[in-house]
């Protein structure tokens, strides 16, 4: 065999290594794969891991771990932002205390930054007030909670969303949703009915 026929074989075996690489980026095993990768990675920011959060009770000090999809919304009130939660949060350390509403003295951008890095799940709308975008809907000039026989906070109701913010909401809103919708449909594109928070999700 001479060199220009080993030269072709070895163009027809990378031919066919190419080929059947082109085959398997176009096969329906490697869109599932890719599919069910980002809905990894989705359900990792829909669902993040509980983060350790430290207030005080009459001057005392008491840790928590908080899960983020617990937290309603929260509310400046001068100095001090009162953190709302849909369940009352027990203590893990320091003095005992149990609340649905915990203390928090830094500001709401550092609360955000701090809490929700990839901007999911907390959303401000307006300088001393950030909403879990999970629970409302936009109602004119007003977020309102979607579930209001599950939650009857009157505080966090009904709260006004200044024109500075509307937008970003609208469009966080929205690429929620489409995340959420992602989520439910599997891979022969049948949509998937899970009874949990995610599926009450309303715009």
């Amino acid at each position: 065999m001479n060199s220009n026929e080993i030269y072709i074989l070895y163009l027809k075996k990378k031919i066919a290594e190419l080929q059947e690489e082109n085959d398997y980026l176009k096969s329906p095993l490697y869109m599932f794969e890719v599919c069910e990768m980002i809905k990894g990675k989705y359900s990792i920011l829909l669902n993040p891991p509980e983060f350790q959060f430290a207030t005080t009770k009459n001057q005392k000090s008491c840790s928590f771990r908080i899960n983020i999809n617990d937290i309603v919304c929260v509310i400046s009130d001068g100095k001090t932002k009162w953190i709302y939660f849909q369940e009352p949060q027990s203590s893990i350390d320091g003095v005992r205390h149990v609340s649905d509403k915990l203390s928090y003295t830094g500001s709401l951008e550092d609360f955000c930054l701090e809490y929700d890095r990839p901007k999911i799940h907390l959303c401000q709308i307006s300088r001393s007030v950030i909403i879990n975008l999970f629970f409302y809907y936009l109602d004119n000039d007003k977020v309102k909670l979607i579930d209001t026989k599950g939650l009857t906070k009157r505080e966090c109701n009904n709260l006004t969303i200044t024109k500075n913010f509307k937008e970003e909401f609208i469009t966080r809103k929205t690429a929620l949703k489409s995340i959420i919708s992602f989520q439910k449909i599997d891979f022969q594109g049948n949509y998937i009915y899970e009874s949990n928070k995610l599926n009450s999700f309303e715009s």
